[in-house]
């Protein structure tokens, strides 16, 4: 009798140490997703847990004792749940992921291009015109089109206003936007958010609108989701010309909140450089150096943002670096512009980046699958012309081709 409430006793006191350590780990594991009532219960648990330091012989009342206290925890968290069961599941996959690639994880790491301020390089959110695309994609990337994009095409189907107080905006599979609106008594939907991406790429935003128009024929794709190199910039220089990612901490823009904690740009000036804007081209007159040079001259990377063609317009004078204006990049900074500087927060707004700030370098486009798919700025510019920039409003001419 004493051996079988010797083991009895064991067992129960391995159970005890079990829930008092899936209590411990469920408060640090989940503490993001707990609410501050089950996180409460939850630390009054682990007091009472805690205060047990050894079982009673009673074993009847400390197996009462024990399935009170799983019925706590249970009642907190209902572990045979679906949605428990599939987090437990998930966490053992990206555990599996993470072991798998844990030294590849300290030297890749993902972004996802969210804006156009390094178009034609880099797309963020961008409409592609079904039609004018067609001779640039592969048979690869027309097959990816309609998974890794959201197909927009609109045909109005009686005539008629846009009425602008039907707006209504629903998210769709965690990521996706769609707007819903009227055009005179009949509904329609597009994807993305009126104001930032429909308006940007319908043809027409009224007043009146006729039967039979087409405002869109094409996808809206959720831009380029990049792997950024963390390794190198330890171990070399940074040069002008190498496309950049670097957190905003400590930035500061006199005109608009920043949108972002990590942002990317080209590196255009490093400590020393004096850069001035002129007729569309940036000058660069290194430290040591008495005269200025076009920036493509030590930074051929530089050479496609001056083909005009494709997208490429060149560089804008504006902000610290406005027609006559010149900057000196300090010791222990660098100076960053968007290579599509007519829609780009960058450097001529917020100044200069801390070393300090730098992540890594852009190196791979791994989705979509697109003409861009693989090493970054690689491409030459397509040969068309992007037309000229006159409406802020739309998306560029040339941005719809890829």
């Amino acid at each position: 009798m004493k051996i079988a409430q010797y083991l009895k006793r064991r067992k129960l006191w391995k159970q005890f140490k079990d829930l008092r350590t899936t209590v411990r780990y469920t408060l640090k594991s989940d503490d993001d997703i707990l609410s501050e009532k089950k996180k409460t219960a939850l630390r009054e648990l682990e007091k009472e847990l805690a205060c047990v330091k050894k079982l009673s012989w009673d074993l009847d009342a400390e197996e009462r004792k024990l399935s009170r206290w799983e019925e706590s925890l249970s009642s907190l968290i209902p572990r045979s749940s679906f949605a428990v069961s599939m987090k437990g599941f998930l966490d053992v996959l990206l555990v599996a992921c993470m072991v798998a690639g844990g030294i590849r994880a300290l030297y890749l790491q993902p972004f996802k291009i969210p804006t156009g301020s390094m178009q034609p390089t880099l797309f963020g959110i961008h409409y592609i015109d079904r039609e004018k695309a067609a001779p640039f994609q592969g048979p690869v990337t027309k097959l990816f089109q309609p998974l890794q994009s959201s197909r927009a095409f609109l045909k109005v189907e009686e005539e008629g206003a846009f009425q602008p107080e039907s707006l209504r905006k629903e998210t769709i599979l965690f990521f996706w936007e769609k707007t819903y609106f009227r055009i005179g008594t009949r509904s329609y939907s597009l994807p993305g958010d009126f104001f930032t991406n429909i308006w940007r790429y319908v043809n027409k935003t009224g007043p009146e609108f006729r039967k039979g128009e087409v405002l869109c024929d094409g996808y809206l794709s959720s831009g380029d989701h990049v792997f950024v190199e963390r390794l190198s910039i330890h171990f070399r220089k940074l040069k002008r010309g190498d496309v950049i990612v670097f957190n905003t901490v400590g930035l500061r823009s006199p005109t608009q909140p920043l949108a972002g904690y990590y942002y990317i740009k080209r590196l255009a000036g490093l400590p020393g450089d004096t850069l001035k804007i002129v007729d569309n081209i940036l000058l660069v007159k290194p430290r040591g150096e008495q005269k200025f040079l076009p920036i493509y001259e030590s930074a051929p990377k530089f050479m496609k943002l001056y083909t005009f063609k494709g997208g490429y317009l060149g560089h804008w004078a504006d902000g610290i670096l406005a027609a006559g204006a010149e900057i000196t990049v300090p010791e222990g900074h660098f100076f960053a512009l968007g290579d599509n500087t007519y829609n780009s927060l960058d450097g001529r707004n917020w100044g200069f980046i801390p070393r300090r700030n730098m992540i890594g370098l852009a190196v791979n486009i791994f989705w979509p699958v697109s003409r861009r798919w693989g090493l970054v700025d690689t491409l030459e510019p397509l040969d068309v012309d992007p037309g000229a920039f006159l409406d802020a409003r739309k998306q560029p001419a040339g941005m719809n081709l890829q």
